[in-house]
């Protein structure tokens, strides 16, 4: 008996072994690409030139999500260093993405033109995308990109890419393109990437339509109207406040998808987001009070000025560490065994005004499961407490919490009740809140260890998600292990005189239309390649710039600043130049989003003025961004401090020919040069009408061919025009050191 029950047992085990080894070789067989190493790199090189300085090879093999690739590096081991690298389809032997880099020589100051234009560099991307992405192109469509602008400083060469993006059936993908970025200098390719899911796309039949689309986007309530406050970005002076703006801000948990086949808006889940593809507490430490220490004798205390004198009187209304601490226990036990570390007295990031206490406690040695670090702020003029944190691991983080969602509500709503009583009444629960996207309830139906709870502030009404008071509830043990309050004083505009939401939607889907497309749909711990699903969502122009928010009152599309999208830096192109004899150099400057005071027109015969032919100056030198929107005064004052405005100007007042020349000869650090006396000497008859000391500029900006008079002569006293200050500027962009 006993040796059959040892033959089976050994036959058992043969049959398992035989399985074991059955599935291993069939794992074997599956992670061995179908394409080699060698067909590999053999692929790649075929397609790019590789300089032999990148010597150095190495390669790595990846699969992920149902994809093999092999990962090719090509380096250069010596200074000052470079390299080249492509992934490859190991299935397909496809080349899927290649980047190249070669480290720049410190460029020379001036002005660095494009040897190829926009067009030239297309050909070169249409060559390649024919040569390596041929199958694709049925589905592919060239998007136009016109708000790209050209940079004319000396930071690196000009770029040039373009992106063609999938359609499939007539319906985009903005998930799916190819993209290729092509050198201005040398014609170049210096980034290629195919992005293609492999899949069945659902087909449209049976989708609503785009009216039926555009009823549910209004009648879901897609954009709320809501107060806004623009993110920081500098501190603020004292006194200071930012705006609060009234906007209508796409906020809707299904980012304005709508299902086309249900009509309802997309459920995103716990942490989802799609693919969009190529569519469109801080503080800083306030200044501590100081008693004054004299030295005894004759010598004479130096006299305090109002402000200090206001601060010091400001200061010793305040609350002492003592108390902070006493505010902080009327509602948070500390827990014992840490020792108070730090304390600080600073000015609210949000309001100056606003002084407050932050003290922190630690421990020596932390024990396992109890807390080793807290931190508490308390308003420093009332013993208000503002904030605790608890920075322990929850009790029992790798279990399920005892409190279900709603209990954990309760116990913080309880809190805040008792904490915040008035506040309490004007906020209310942002029920999509999700940070870290964690989940309300674990897939298993375990409650989560920790719950988040964040109530956004409502002021008259309406939504003010820039301020709000966050709980964290350790579920486990039951506990709150975080509060937060985030709430400013701001003077808030009355919502009169503004868009409806039937007209904020007119407005919106005017600039980002409901356009049926495909977009996949990822959620944590999902498939990578995400599920496919066919939508209506709001897609911009391809090369035009929106955002989610909108000015409540004007329907303009805003940015991050609350600023008008419309007004960010953009080319121009510029409509009434044709056959002036500055033509390209305007044309160039237009392209870099320069002298755009007039929007499309340029006015080439108007006289310049000192301002106008200043921002352009800071422009060319530092580009676009933030000198668009200075004040002029601001401007007046940059241009002082560059040393190219010495003169008693007014921003208004026109340029003169000789004041023109010294502009040009100071924003090329040339003035030393041009002081010098005695050694200069120009070919103009008129040389005698120059004004004393301006001799030196006027034969520099004619010998490096950046002003030439008339030929015969100068006529310092000439009133330049906007043409004539293009042409000199980029002249001047063009000399080389």
């Amino acid at each position: 008996m006993v040796a059959k029950i040892w033959q089976r047992f050994l036959a058992w085990g043969l049959v398992v072994l035989l399985l074991v080894s059955l599935f291993a070789g069939l794992a074997v067989a599956e992670d061995k690409p179908v394409v080699t190493l060698e067909q590999a790199i053999r692929t790649v090189k075929d397609n790019f030139e590789i300089s032999k300085e990148y010597s150095r090879f190495t390669s790595s093999f990846n699969s992920y999500d149902g994809r093999q690739t092999w990962s090719l590096h090509w380096n250069e081991p010596a200074e000052p260093g470079g390299s080249f690298n492509a992934d490859v389809d190991a299935s397909t032997g496809e080349i899927i993405n290649m980047n190249t880099w070669k480290p720049e020589k410190r460029p020379e100051p001036g002005l660095r033109l494009p040897a190829i234009s926009a067009a030239e560099a297309r050909k070169v991307a249409e060559k390649l995308l024919n040569q390596l992405a041929a199958r694709y192109l049925p589905e592919l469509q060239l998007l136009p990109d016109n708000n790209r602008l050209l940079p004319i400083n000396n930071y690196g060469p000009v770029t040039y890419t373009f992106r063609w993006q999938r359609v499939v059936n007539g319906i985009p993908f903005p998930g799916n393109d190819v993209t290729i970025t092509v050198r201005g200098d040398d014609g170049q390719v210096t980034n290629y990437n195919l992005n293609w899911t492999k899949a069945d796309f659902p087909a449209a039949t049976g989708a609503i339509s785009p009216e039926r689309a555009r009823q549910v986007f209004a009648g879901t309530g897609m954009l709320e109207l809501q107060y806004y406050l623009q993110p920081p970005y500098r501190p603020l002076a004292a006194g200071e406040k930012r705006p609060v703006l009234l906007v209508y801000r796409l906020s809707h948990p299904s980012r304005g998808l709508i299902d086309a086949l249900s009509g309802a808006p997309l459920d995103l889940g716990n942490g989802g987001w799609f693919d969009k593809g190529g569519a469109g507490g801080m503080g800083y430490a306030g200044e501590m009070a100081r008693k004054a220490a004299f030295s005894q004798g004759d010598v004479q205390p130096k006299p305090l000025s109002p402000e200090e004198m206001k601060e010091i009187e400001k200061t010793a209304k305040l609350i002492s560490r003592e108390e902070a601490i006493a505010a902080i226990k009327k509602w948070v036990d500390i827990p014992a065994g840490l020792t108070l570390r730090g304390a600080n007295l600073y000015a609210d990031w949000q309001d100056p005004e606003i002084r407050s206490w932050n003290l922190n406690w630690s421990s020596d040695k932390p024990e396992p499961g109890k807390p080793g670090y807290m931190s508490a702020r308390v308003n420093a003029s009332n013993g208000e407490l503002l904030g605790f944190d608890l920075s322990s691991a929850p009790s029992g983080s790798d279990r399920g919490g005892k409190l279900d969602r709603k209990a954990a509500q309760r116990l913080a709503e309880d809190f805040l009740q008792k904490v915040q009583p008035q506040r309490f009444k004007e906020v209310q629960l942002d029920e999509n809140y999700r940070p870290g996207w964690e989940p309300v309830i674990m897939e298993d139906g375990q409650n989560p260890a920790v719950q988040y709870f964040y109530y956004r502030r409502l002021v008259n009404g309406i939504p003010f998600p820039g301020n709000g008071i966050n709980v964290t509830v350790d579920a486990v043990a039951g506990r709150i292990t975080s509060y937060n309050l985030n709430w400013g004083n701001f003077a808030f505009p009355v919502a009169t005189n503004i868009l409806d939401g039937q007209q904020a939607v007119e407005a919106f889907l005017k600039k980002r239309p409901l356009t049926m497309s495909y977009t996949q749909i990822y959620s944590p711990g999902g498939p990578g390649q995400g599920e496919l699903r066919l939508v209506y969502q709001p897609l911009g122009d391809p090369g035009y710039t929106t955002s989610d928010m909108l000015d409540a009152r004007t329907g303009q599309f805003l940015d991050w600043e609350g600023k008008p999208v419309a007004q960010q830096p953009r080319p121009y192109r510029f409509n009434d130049i044709a056959g002036n004899f500055a033509e390209k150099e305007i044309n160039l400057l237009g392209q870099a989003g320069i002298f755009g005071e007039y929007g499309e027109a340029f006015h080439p015969d108007e006289n310049v003025t000192v301002v106008s032919l200043l921002r352009a100056m800071l422009m060319a030198r530092n580009g676009v961004w933030g000198y668009k929107d200075l004040k002029d005064e601001e401007i007046l004052k940059r241009a002082r401090e560059e040393k190219w405005l010495q003169e008693d100007l007014q921003a208004g007042a026109t340029v003169s020919r000789e004041t023109l020349a010294k502009f040009m000869i100071r924003f090329l650090n040339l003035e030393r040069a041009a002081l010098a006396e005695g050694i200069y000497k120009v070919p103009y008859s008129d040389a005698g009408s120059l004004s004393p000391g301006s001799l030196g500029y006027v034969a520099l900006t004619w010998g490096l061919g950046i002003l030439k008079g008339n030929g015969f002569t100068f006529e310092p006293n000439h009133i330049v025009t906007r043409a004539e200050a293009a042409a000199a500027l980029i002249r001047a962009l063009e000399v080389k050191p």
